[in-house]
């Protein structure tokens, strides 16, 4: 029996980095929630961007407050750990820290930030009443198949960018990386997610009655000379 040696490549894969910092981020991700109400509260207004009601702050908060410039700080190291693992230059810097908060009703429409060369969001909370916050730290891969877990609103979801073009082929029921459409999460406190800025990606209807918080950056190498860049993310 002659053997068909077969060889299968996963040609232009995107790559998605999950950095956990976990609890060791737990006193700075209070400061951050305490941080982002306070913004809100100084300027309720904020800007309308990509959400869908809820409210996004105006940008460059790491100026504004140590917090946000400390976890600017985590962000940019992160960037360029990417960078360094997907065989590009490293030298990016990380500006322009955004917050965004969703309640009932609340979402942020699909969008990129095709000018800047990453983009990310990170979690300093899973979620906040009546200004009580709820940490629901892991070690585990929170991202999953699909757009939502089918219950609960307000998780963030990534879109295959040809999606809706993959129609030749009929899919066995089994979902993996080359089948799949999209991925997502829900916030998982400690947790920062850095991705191509091409990406499109979305925050679906928040359903729950309560505060989702988030916060969100672009990375470029060198200054950014516009604002253009700051689209509103999850």
């Amino acid at each position: 029996r002659n053997l068909v040696m077969v060889t299968s490549l996963p040609l232009f894969p995107i790559p998605i980095c999950l950095y956990n910092y976990g609890e060791d981020s737990h006193e700075l991700n209070i400061q951050l929630a305490t941080d982002i109400l306070n913004e809100s509260d100084r300027d309720p207004r904020g800007k309308q961007n990509s959400n869908f009601g809820g409210w996004h702050s105006k940008s460059d908060l790491e100026i504004k407050y140590p917090s946000f410039n400390s976890l600017r700080k985590k962000i940019e190291e992160s960037a360029n750990d990417y960078c360094i693992r997907h065989g590009y230059q490293s030298g990016l810097t990380c500006e322009n820290l955004w917050a965004n908060i969703n309640e009932t009703g609340d979402m942020n429409v699909g969008h990129h930030h095709n000018r800047s060369a990453l983009s990310g969001v990170y979690y300093p909370v899973e979620y906040i009443i009546d200004n009580k916050c709820n940490f629901n730290y892991t070690k585990g891969n929170p991202i999953q198949p699909g757009i939502w877990d089918g219950k609960k609103g307000g998780s963030i979801y990534f879109q295959d960018p040809p999606y809706g073009l993959k129609t030749g082929l009929i899919k066995d029921g089994k979902p993996n990386a080359y089948t799949l459409d999209a991925y997502h999460t829900y916030p998982v406190a400690g947790l920062l997610i850095i991705f191509p800025s091409y990406l499109i990606h979305c925050v679906t209807p928040f359903k729950e009655k309560l505060k989702r918080i988030s916060i969100s950056f672009t990375a470029n190498y060198g200054k950014s000379t516009t604002n253009d860049t700051q689209k509103s993310t999850s």
